[in-house]
C-alpha cells in the first residue's frame, strides 16, 4: 500500500535545549539513504572469482527544499549552521528528526551536519532554499 507523503516534518535541536524545532515551509524533502562499501577479498586460490565483504555504512545526505523567508527564525539558523565554522559544537552535532504522516508516525532521528544553504530568487517565482545536511553516525527509525 503506498502512503502519502504530504504532512511530514522536520525537526532540529538547536543550542544546549534537547527539544526540537519544526522547519516549517517544506515544498520536497530527501530523507537518507543508505549504502555500504565493499572490501574486496579474493584471494589467489578463490578459482578466479572475486569475493567481498561488507565494510562501512554510509547514511548518505538530507536535502530540503522550503519556500524561503529571510525572516523566518528557523530558516536563519540553518544559514547560521551552514556557515558556521565546525570548531564549534552546534555546527558539528546537531539532532534531526524526520515525522512521516503515516498512519504509524513513523520517525527517523540522526545527527548531521549541515554543508549546504541555497537560495533561489527567480523573477517569477517564490523565494526557495535548499539545505543539505550530511548524516554522522547511524539513522534510528521508531
Amino acid at each position: 500500500m503506498a502512503e502519502k507523503a504530504y504532512g511530514l516534518t522536520f525537526s532540529y535541536q538547536h543550542g544546549a535545549d534537547s527539544t526540537y524545532d519544526a522547519l516549517g515551509g517544506i515544498t520536497d524533502l530527501s530523507p537518507p539513504s543508505v549504502t555500504k562499501d565493499t572490501i574486496e577479498v579474493t584471494s589467489h586460490g578463490d578459482s578466479g572469482i572475486r569475493k567481498y565483504i561488507g565494510g562501512l555504512v554510509d547514511f548518505g545526505e538530507v536535502s530540503i527544499t522550503v519556500n524561503y523567508n529571510p525572516d523566518d527564525t528557523a530558516h536563519a539558523n540553518f544559514r547560521t549552521l551552514a556557515e558556521t565554522p565546525n570548531d564549534v559544537a552546534d555546527a558539528t552535532d546537531t539532532g534531526f528528526k524526520i515525522t512521516y504522516a503515516d498512519t504509524g508516525a513513523t520517525v527517523l532521528t540522526f545527527n548531521g551536519i549541515v554543508t549546504g544553504f541555497e537560495q533561489e530568487a527567480p523573477i517569477d517565482g517564490q523565494l526557495s532554499a535548499t539545505i543539505t545536511i550530511k548524516v554522522s553516525g547511524s539513522v534510528t527509525k521508531a
